[in-house]
């Protein structure tokens, strides 16, 4: 359980807000809200994306477990990034201290998932008093590398629960791991998880479905979040408790059916995704410059410098199959959504 949750924590990490930091020198050192205004549309694809994650995989059959029946699940989700998300449009009249250095109006650059390609920009803007000016180029993303070995790139979500049952047709699924840190030396990586939800069995109060015992229907409604705190190492840019701060929460409500046609098990879900994922840029970070004019060097320091906050909800539809190998069950599944989404994984169910 705990390396699941370690690799959770990783690709949290490594897919969010877990820049160079000299990207994030560059970018903070313009104004905070042009900062802010960047970062979000760069990372809003992964920002998003994690919300629908996190609303998934929650039941692969709509059957219960009976009274403190058991299953342990261990899964994946991939949600796909469509290449309409791989960039974002910049405009130079949305910033007031960044502009393109080609002296274009706008430019297509990438966000964290798009490829590997960048664009300059200049930043003009004053601290302290004093003019500043200087160049850089925006972030590239890692889609290029995923592309690899995938049609498009994905933002992954590793999955570890446990369900039980309860009273009649009724069924609890909880996800929990407490705050711990990965690490030492005061950067290390701080991940806590919780999740819940209840699925309950609609099955025996419907007389029709008698006469087809091999079909289900049941409904769930599901509550997740993920706290991760990641201390930055070896910052560049001098600073006091420089950290990144990821936060995501998501409710789901779905119904399930299944059709269980003996080892096979085919089901469909459709449901609703709600939820908000929170990045933020903590501690203190002291950034050096050079006036345009006198030369003369200088020191500006930030204090939390950026706060993301993205929301995103929708409907969803699952189909999946699994394969019933008496306690093991294995099974995969694809879902239509805003970021479709394909999903895999085991279980080991005792009813």
């Amino acid at each position: 359980m705990k390396k699941i949750i370690f690799l959770l924590s990783s690709l949290l990490l490594l897919t969010s807000v877990s820049m160079k930091a000299q990207d994030i020198g560059q970018i903070i050192s313009g104004s905070t809200a042009d900062a802010g205004k960047y970062l979000s549309k760069y990372l809003e694809p992964f920002g998003k994306a994690e919300i629908l994650n996190m609303g998934r995989g929650w039941t692969n059959t709509a059957r219960v477990h009976k009274f403190l029946g058991l299953d342990i699940t261990v899964g994946a989700e991939l949600a796909i990034v469509p290449p309409e998300k791989q960039t974002f449009v910049f405009n130079n009249s949305d910033y007031s201290t960044f502009k393109l250095s080609s002296g274009a109006s706008s430019a297509t650059v990438q966000t964290f998932l798009g490829d590997k390609t960048s664009q300059g920009l200049s930043v003009s803007t004053t601290v302290q008093g004093h003019n500043v000016s200087y160049n850089f180029n925006t972030p590239s993303g890692i889609g290029e590398d995923m592309k690899k070995f995938l049609p498009n790139p994905v933002v992954p979500l590793p999955i570890a629960q446990v369900g039980i049952g309860l009273f009649k047709h009724t069924e609890l699924k909880v996800r929990y791991f407490p705050k711990t840190t990965f690490g030492n030396n005061g950067n290390g990586t701080q991940v806590g998880v919780f999740g819940a939800a209840i699925q309950h069995e609609f099955t025996n109060y419907l007389p029709f479905l008698g006469k087809a015992p091999i079909l289900h229907i049941s409904a769930l409604a599901g509550y997740n979040s993920v706290n991760v705190v990641y201390g930055i190492p070896n910052s560049t840019i001098s600073g006091v408790n420089q950290r990144t701060e990821l936060n995501i929460t998501a409710m789901t409500f779905q119904a399930i059916a299944s059709l269980k046609l003996l080892m096979l098990e085919i089901y469909y879900s459709p449901g609703y995704i709600t939820g908000k994922s929170d990045a933020s840029l903590k501690g203190s970070y002291t950034i050096n410059y050079k006036d345009q004019g006198t030369g003369a060097t200088f020191s500006n320091t930030v204090v939390d410098p950026v706060a993301l906050n993205y929301t995103n909800s929708g409907v969803s539809n699952t189909f999946g199959v699994r394969l019933n190998l008496f306690f093991l069950k294995v099974f995969a599944d694809y879902t239509f959504a805003q970021y479709n989404t394909a999903g895999a994984g085991v279980a080991l169910s005792i009813r």
